[in-house]
């Protein structure tokens, strides 16, 4: 009986050292982040962001995304709600609602997968703002 313990001990020592890399490599290529220039300053979830580079990257929980600043490193977290669409983008996207001069982040939709992060919006809209915006432009960015 120990010799058949001490057989199976070596195979299955592998076979976790073996599973541990591959999701470290999994870990490593982690598509849920991505690189976006931005030329516009624009708002989430009522706060403005200015132009800038920034990785907005999805958090572990499916209802989080980060939006940091490549070149200060500020980080901010905000609201989403995860969604699936039938389209599968080969780059990750940004999807703003355009309203007059102001731009809002309304969909992060990430690279390789029909899975995208739709923002949730504040509920202190005005009457006039819903009126002014009723059928709002939308602009999209691709990721770098």
């Amino acid at each position: 009986m120990k010799r058949i313990t001490s057989i199976m001990a070596g195979p299955l020592l592998a076979v976790l050292l073996a599973a541990g890399a591959f999701e470290a490599k999994l870990s490593a290529q982690d598509p849920s982040g991505e690189v976006f220039t931005l030329p516009f300053a624009f708002t989430a979830d009522g706060h403005e962001i200015q132009p800038g580079t920034y990785e907005i990257r999805r958090s572990a929980n499916a209802f989080l995304i980060s939006i940091q600043n490549v070149q200060t490193g500020d980080k901010q977290l905000f609201s989403v709600r995860p969604e699936g669409s039938a389209a599968v983008p080969a780059k990750g996207l940004l999807v703003f609602r355009r309203c007059g001069d102001q731009r809002e982040l309304s969909e992060f939709h990430i690279r390789g997968t029909n899975l995208y992060s739709a923002t949730v919006q504040p509920n202190q809209r005005r009457n006039s703002e819903i009126e002014r915006c009723s059928t709002p432009d939308t602009t999209t960015v691709a990721a770098r």
